[in-house]
């Protein structure tokens, strides 16, 4: 693949993170795809980062270029959350910098919980530390992709249409 389709590519978390807020409060079809979607996008994620090894990129160069879209979210949420108060939050970046990570909130919540002093209750450090870890995760998923594509396209020759003349 190019590196021009990768890095459009790298959009596909924001886009099914959105996906997923839209079509959450929606019965049935929404509790479907809030399984569905985290599922197909982290396995995508993979699949992307073994596409990222057939690159001319180290695995650093490529985690940064892959994840960069995260690492600008998080950049946004901290901004937005942090940095600002209630009155000065713009709530499209607040929202959007969510985006990215929305997929990994079914394996991320658990870690939230433990960030809590009450019992049943969601903070701004709870919500951060989804987050943070939920960025982890991409990161990791995308890397095991890289790996797995470095060491795959070592032991496996490619098959191509010019191998086979006949």
């Amino acid at each position: 693949m190019k590196k021009n389709i990768l890095i459009l590519l790298s959009l596909v978390p924001v886009v099914t993170g959105y996906i997923l807020n839209l079509t959450l409060l929606i019965p049935g079809l929404g509790l479907l795809l809030y399984y569905l979607i985290p599922c197909v996008t982290l396995f995508f994620w993979f699949y992307l980062g073994s596409k990222y090894s057939k690159i001319a990129w180290n695995i650093i160069q490529a985690t940064i270029i892959g994840n960069g879209i995260g690492l600008i979210s998080l950049i946004a949420y901290f901004w937005q959350f942090w940095g600002c108060n209630d009155d000065n939050r713009n709530m499209l970046i607040a929202g959007v910098s969510q985006y990215f990570v929305a997929n990994t909130n079914l394996l991320t919540a658990k870690f939230a919980i433990i960030f809590e002093s009450q019992a049943n209750s969601i903070s701004l450090i709870s919500v951060t530390s989804m987050q943070l870890f939920g960025l982890f995760l991409m990161v990791i998923i995308f890397m095991s992709g890289y790996v797995f594509g470095k060491v795959r396209g070592k032991t496996k020759p490619s098959l191509r249409d010019s191998d086979y003349k006949l």
